[in-house]
């Protein structure tokens, strides 16, 4: 392991070891970041194929074609957690110059609103996993049976990078184009459609646009870069 990385791996320790609060100090009776109405999310996104469909069953044929197609590399990619550490080696050293505690907690509680948000859209469609439809579809990763369409993996990798590229803005390329990688992992790691992915990134941009311009969240990246 380098000096950086272990610098890096130190900071992040240091997140999980004093970013704990007790639950009441952390929910929020009103959204701060995401106030409610302020994405109409269903109307945003066109409703899945019905199961059966020709529709759906092309999406169905592009998870099994990522099935048999993938590498050991894309299945090492799909499987890493999605957090701010996954960002990391995109922001190198730059991390070292925010406050990283006020960092994640922020963007914890971004998150939080925007994953309320989308369980409701989820439960609203409520179209089934590809596992679920299809006994031929072998996920690698822990298979969890809950609504696919939209794909929330997708939805918070693009609030992760937008949020970021707010406080890093010189890396806001990069950290774009590793969001949608991580979305599109969704599909080979036989976990979502393809569908599912493009709405999720077109509500994950829906949800940064509204959430970057609420004053709690200027406030908040403010206070983070006058510690740069």
């Amino acid at each position: 392991m380098t000096k950086r990385q272990t610098t890096l791996a130190f900071l992040f320790f240091i997140l999980a070891v004093f970013n704990v609060e007790p639950l009441s100090a952390r929910e929020q009776t009103t959204a701060l970041y995401l106030p409610a109405g302020s994405v109409e999310a269903a109307a945003l996104i066109a409703p899945p194929p019905p199961v059966d469909s020709p529709g759906f069953r092309e999406q169905m044929a592009v998870v099994l074609w990522m099935q048999r197609t993938r590498s050991p590399a894309q299945v090492a990619f799909v499987q890493e957690p999605l957090d701010l550490r996954r960002f990391a080696a995109l922001l190198d050293a730059d991390l070292l110059t925010v406050d990283g505690i006020a960092l994640d907690r922020l963007v914890d509680a971004v998150i939080d609103e925007v994953r309320a948000d989308y369980d409701a859209v989820k439960a609203q469609f409520d179209l089934p996993r590809p596992f679920v439809v299809n006994d031929a579809v072998e996920p690698v990763i822990e298979p969890r049976p809950v609504a696919s369409y939209p794909s929330g993996h997708a939805i918070r990798a693009i609030v992760y990078a937008r949020l970021l590229a707010e406080i890093f803005p010189e890396r806001k390329d990069a950290l774009i184009a590793l969001a949608r990688q991580i979305g599109y992992g969704r599909v080979t790691a036989g976990v979502h459609y393809p569908i599912d992915v493009t709405a999720g990134q077109t509500l994950g941009d829906a949800y940064a646009d509204v959430i970057v311009q609420q004053p709690a969240f200027r406030q908040a990246v403010e206070r983070l870069r006058q510690t740069r």
